[in-house]
């Protein structure tokens, strides 16, 4: 039983044919490859080995059976979000086979691609695959989109699969940052939640939280520029942006960065701010900052202590964002300030 890595693959075989294919992949694929030895069993086997590599990001290889690939991974899936992709190769190299997590761990890509580096077949049997047809978990992943809820997803890719057509909407507060493109016939715009069909048939792409049972993707494009007294608690700066998100009526999903003057750059409770939302902490020099365009709240007294006469509003709009939500809002020694920024989606 030899094991080896490269990437994000992680390659596991049983005899000496899997071991010639295995390294013949190894030598196809760009990047590092991990050691290729072969490993003792009473130093880690193969449940060791899938125990240690049964994480989000992965793609394991197992090279030989479907049943041992099978029975292996059995008691680590959980949710499709989560799993990795677990592909299986026979030992002679003539099939490819994704057997777990094709499109949200990117299975299918990944067999598409080893099966191109050995001349081999690769078995897709998810519908939409087979179909050519629009995946909404693939386009999701290919442009950052978070799904609201993926039984959702799911009824609405039956809904496509069984009518040949769905529909989609762009929330219109946001038309004029985001832009779609879509090269399909089935899939048709539509202008306004008016026009709306049966709750399964359609998508709906906007950063605010949903207030129907719907289908929602939700875009990484919301920035939370931040200032704040020294020393403020990460408990006071979490409260006051939950409020306002909410405030909003935006989803916290939605939120990709918290930005703010290079002078906090280690302040710990703008730090613990960005980590509860799962978001990018960034920050600007003060020379950057005033170098922005536009009209800010202005503070001498900022001015004079950080050199920017505002942190929240020059930081989101030095970050990128095409226009503000929300101007500075002040609240016990914090400032907050809300931008979006703009996004085209595409399913090419």
């Amino acid at each position: 039983m030899d094991r080896a890595s490269k990437n994000n693959y992680k390659f596991i075989c049983f005899t000496a044919a899997g071991r010639q294919l295995m390294e013949k992949i190894l030598l196809k694929i760009p990047g590092e490859t991990g050691a290729c030895g072969p490993d003792k069993l009473e130093t880690g086997g193969l449940s060791d080995w899938t125990k240690e590599n049964f994480k989000k990001g992965n793609v394991l290889v197992f090279i030989g059976a479907c049943g041992i690939a099978v029975r292996a991974i059995a008691q680590y899936i959980t949710d499709k979000t989560e799993d990795p992709a677990v592909i299986v190769i026979d030992e002679e190299g003539r099939f490819v086979i994704p057997i777990l997590s094709g499109h949200h761990g990117g299975g299918v890509a990944a067999a598409k691609e080893l099966s191109d580096i050995i001349g081999a077949t690769a078995v897709i049997t998810t519908a939409s695959d087979v179909r050519g047809e629009f995946a909404v978990d693939v386009f999701s992943k290919n442009n950052g989109l978070v799904i609201n809820d993926m039984k959702k997803a799911k009824s609405f890719s039956a809904y496509l699969l069984e009518h040949n057509k769905a529909f989609y909407m762009v929330d219109p507060e946001f038309e004029d940052v985001f832009e779609t493109s879509f090269n399909r016939d089935s899939l048709i715009k539509l202008k306004n939640s008016d026009e709306l069909q049966e709750r399964d048939s359609s998508f709906t792409i906007s950063p605010k939280t949903c207030d129907i049972e719907q289908l929602q993707l939700i875009p990484k494009c919301i920035v939370l520029g931040v200032g704040c007294r020294k020393g403020k608690e990460g408990r006071e700066l979490i409260e006051f942006a939950d409020r306002i998100l909410d405030e909003l009526s935006l989803d916290k999903r939605s939120v990709l960065a918290v930005t703010s003057i290079d002078l906090k750059s280690k302040e710990v409770g703008i730090i613990e701010l960005a980590e509860s939302l799962g978001a990018e902490f960034k920050t600007f020099s003060q020379e950057l900052l005033m170098q922005q365009e536009g009209e800010f709240s202005a503070s001498q007294f900022v001015r004079e202590t950080t050199g920017a006469d505002n942190v929240c509003e020059r930081s989101v709009l030095a970050y990128g964002c095409r226009r503000m939500i929300m101007k500075k809002r002040a609240e016990n020694g914090m400032t907050l300030a809300v931008g979006v920024l703009g996004r085209s989606f595409t399913d090419e």
